[in-house]
């Protein structure tokens, strides 16, 4: 039988309502969890197939727009550091010598989202290891931080899986952000099993965008812990996910992913469904320098463009993504830039107190790099 329009209506502003972001500027996830099993996702899949149409119909018939702003291969530089990844002393943050820092890149994020409807943030994995300050707090104190700076989602790579699982479980679960990677197993791992996605769907105003995680294929072997995890290729596993983001209703699909740029870029080519990839170089956070800041365009399979943007090593440059889809989701217009966060950018108040707070217990060791970054 068919409902009357007056409840349907009434229906489809409650879904609406229970939907929409519960603080301004902020999303809701639609995740899917390996323990919630198949079934469960399909049906949710279906379920949201059927009923979003009457709660968006309208705005999926216009264009949307979307930035994006991202991180990589940060390794741990909490605090500005040099072009070559050495950490900064305090005399030397006065001066142009040296880059980023997490409250300057909160900062910028902050501006960002204050000129912008809809934003995601998203960090491409490699955040574990390479300074005293990981030494010193670990991964706790990574997620708090992180989670202080409001980011998205992050793909894991092979950096978190530097110190074993148990660590990576444990950022994890303090983390108050998903990590993501569609083609890793840890059905074997007892501190990871059931808590790396492999994709979820998130609303941002009008717009019902899909993430899908991309792992390093060759996590195992750059990782220096064993790893019980399986890595497979993303080939087996993104069409899968893909559908089921469909069921979804999602007609924006952006990978998140720790691959590198050359694995990125055949992705691109041989996947469907994918709209933007935000990647890391793949040759590791020793890299430095500033990467291109105009997104390379992918034909992808039947001819639509797919974007590809990669993160700058150690946090120096904020990269942006702005983003215009039309009414199928692909995208029609897009601009790239990496912003340089250097002493003109102001800092979050907030996370500028709190990386003080915690580098102050480094003493001696604040200035020093800990640990060779992963390649």
């Amino acid at each position: 039988m068919v409902p009357t329009s007056a409840p349907m209506d009434a229906f489809a502003e409650r879904l609406a309502e229970l939907m929409s972001p519960p603080n301004e500027g902020e999303g809701r996830y639609w995740r899917t969890n390996p323990k919630h099993g198949l079934a469960a996702t399909i049906g949710l899949g279906i379920f949201m197939g059927l009923v979003m149409p009457l709660v968006f119909g309208k705005a999926a018939k216009a264009d949307t727009n979307l930035t994006v702003l991202y991180t990589g291969d940060v390794a741990s530089r909490m605090e500005p550091s040099k072009t070559d990844g050495t950490p900064c002393t305090l005399e030397e943050r006065a001066t142009d010598a040296c880059l980023g820092g997490l409250a300057r890149l909160a900062g910028q994020a902050n501006l960002e989202r204050a000129r912008a409807s809809t934003v995601l943030l998203l960090d491409a994995g490699g955040q574990f290891g390479g300074t005293a300050f990981w030494t010193q707090h670990k991964q706790d104190v990574l997620a708090d931080l992180m989670n202080r700076t409001r980011f998205d989602a992050m793909a894991a790579g092979a950096a978190e899986f530097s110190e074993g699982s148990e660590v990576l479980g444990k950022f994890i679960r303090t983390a108050q952000f998903p990590i993501l990677g569609a083609n890793i197993g840890t059905d074997r791992d007892p501190y990871l099993k059931d808590q790396i996605y492999p994709m979820l769907a998130t609303d941002r105003g009008v717009q019902r965008l899909g993430l899908l995680g991309i792992a390093d294929l060759n996590i195992p072997q750059k990782s220096k812990a064993p790893v019980n995890a399986t890595i497979v290729p993303i080939e087996a596993k993104a069409p899968f996910w893909l559908k089921q983001l469909g069921f979804m209703g999602t007609k924006t699909v952006v990978a998140v992913s720790s691959a590198g740029a050359e694995k990125d870029k055949d992705i691109a080519q041989r996947i469907a469904g994918i709209d933007v990839i935000i990647g890391v170089s793949g040759k590791g956070a020793h890299s430095g320098g500033q990467p291109q800041g105009t997104p390379q365009v992918i034909t992808g399979p039947g001819g639509k463009p797919v974007l590809l943007a990669q993160a700058a090593s150690f946090g120096h440059y904020l990269g942006k993504l702005n983003v215009t889809f039309d009414k199928d989701g692909h995208p029609k217009a897009w601009k790239g830039d990496q912003i340089k966060l250097d002493r003109t950018v102001p800092e979050d108040p907030d996370i500028r107190t709190q990386v003080e707070a915690y580098a102050a217990a480094l003493g001696d060791r604040r200035t020093q790099v800990s640990q060779v970054p992963v390649k």
